[in-house]
């Protein structure tokens, strides 16, 4: 009898055990690329929100520098250590990369398991696609973006210049450039700067070229074109001549700040950041991305998806329940009011519980959206080299931003270095 007892004791001992256990919260640990002026303000409030919620789920946010490819860095470290984040933004240009190297679970895996296959369903063909890779949705398409240019309407006037008609076009920058270098000694702009070529490629493919091309089954580099030739030409150029500033994001951003730059010509996400830290000391307005004479725009899509990369049943469950609320019609709300991300769901910006309001009475917000019909995928370097690919990318635009080699030989050079990279990766015409 006091065998049996003590067994039971044992066996209630272990039932309690495993309750208490079920009852502890769930930490999430989730990666992202968000900074106090960039984001972050937002990214805390709905995590607070979401906690408030899910009392079983608390979720501690990690931010990573250098962008999309530092996060990404640091996350190939992680998994070699056996301790990844269970949810992190990846770059749409990584998506593919990270799809075809990296342990993680797919996101049409999760909605089928968590939701029945209906949360992806809610965004249009074409959205879902943003999270694709080969036919299967491995990220939630969280975050949207399209470059556009931040301008200082005192600065222009000063220049000489009309804000109200700020330029369409390179040609008309360069004019207008040249106008505010000679009226006022500062630059007319600063294009971002950054090792994920959003800025050269939005050039480029504005210009009709591309920076992979499909040719008999296989890709090869076609950044050497004649088309993104006279793209990195001209802004190099301009920078060559004191009419841009040439330098990385932080230092360009800031000159911008300081009334150095009269336009800044970047992400619509640092719509709420530059509109809070320009506030009293000039005006701010937004024009839309300049275009090579009478072509049409082609725009990378900036931004990312969600990946899921726990391990644990529990865990990924909980991580999926996070990305739901960050993607509900009150989370994309919290992160386009916050940042300047393009909501994906476009009935939010149509109704009066969300975005219609705040979308009419942000004409900068407006610029993004009506160049939303330009964009195009942001190009993903495949196969297990791919992000050795784009740095080769961005070392040769460097090269010719500070004159260490012309656009063209630093173009070539970098075209031979991504073709022996990919070394005949496969593609579909």
């Amino acid at each position: 009898m006091v065998s049996e007892v003590r067994n039971m004791r044992g066996v209630l001992a272990l039932v309690v055990a495993a309750s208490l256990a079920l009852a502890q919260p769930i930490t999430l640990q989730y990666w992202h690329i968000n900074t106090e002026v960039f984001g972050l303000p937002a990214l805390r409030e709905l995590i607070r929100r979401f906690e408030a919620q899910n009392p079983g789920i608390k979720v501690e946010e990690r931010y990573h520098a250098n962008a999309y490819t530092g996060l990404l860095q640091n996350l190939q470290a992680a998994l070699a250590a056996g301790n990844p984040p269970d949810v992190a933004q990846i770059g749409y240009l990584y998506t593919q990369y990270v799809a075809e190297n990296f342990p993680f679970i797919p996101a049409e895996e999760l909605d089928k398991r968590f939701s029945g296959g209906r949360w992806l369903r809610r965004y249009a063909p074409n959205i879902r696609q943003l999270g694709a890779v080969k036919g299967r949705i491995v990220g939630v398409p969280y975050s949207l973006s399209n470059i556009v240019t931040y301008y200082n309407a005192d600065l222009f006037r000063q220049a000489g210049l009309d804000p109200d008609r700020p330029p369409a076009t390179w040609e008309g920058w360069r004019r207008a450039a040249e106008a505010i270098k000679a009226r006022t000694g500062k630059y007319g702009f600063y294009l971002i700067l950054l090792d994920d070529n959003w800025a050269i490629e939005a050039l480029i493919r504005s210009n009709g070229g591309r920076l992979l091309v499909c040719e008999g089954g296989y890709y090869r580099a076609g950044v050497d074109s004649p088309q993104a030739v006279e793209a990195l030409a001209m802004w190099a150029d301009m920078v060559r001549r004191g009419l841009a500033l040439g330098s990385p994001l932080q230092q360009g951003e800031q000159a911008f700040l300081a009334g150095e730059s009269a336009a800044f010509m970047t992400t619509i996400a640092r719509r709420a950041g530059l509109e809070a830290q320009t506030k009293g000391r000039f005006e701010l307005r937004g024009a839309r991305f300049p275009t090579f004479g009478g072509k049409r725009p082609a725009l990378p899509g900036g931004g990312n998806v969600l990946m899921v990369f726990s391990k644990d049943p529990k865990r990924q469950e909980a991580a999926w329940r996070f990305i739901q609320y960050l993607t509900s019609p009150e989370g994309f709300t919290l992160w386009t009011k916050g940042t300047g991300y393009v909501p994906l769901l476009p009935e939010l910006a149509q109704d009066p519980r969300y975005l219609r309001d705040f979308i009419q009475q942000n004409p900068i917000q407006k610029v993004a959206l009506d160049q939303l019909p330009f964009t195009v995928p942001w190009t993903s370097f495949p196969g297990k080299n791919g992000l050795a690919a784009s740095q080769a990318l961005f070392r040769a635009t460097q090269k010719a931003l500070s004159g260490q080699a012309s656009a063209e030989a630093a173009l070539k050079e970098a075209a031979q270095e991504i073709n022996r990279l990919l070394g005949g990766e496969p593609c579909s015409e």
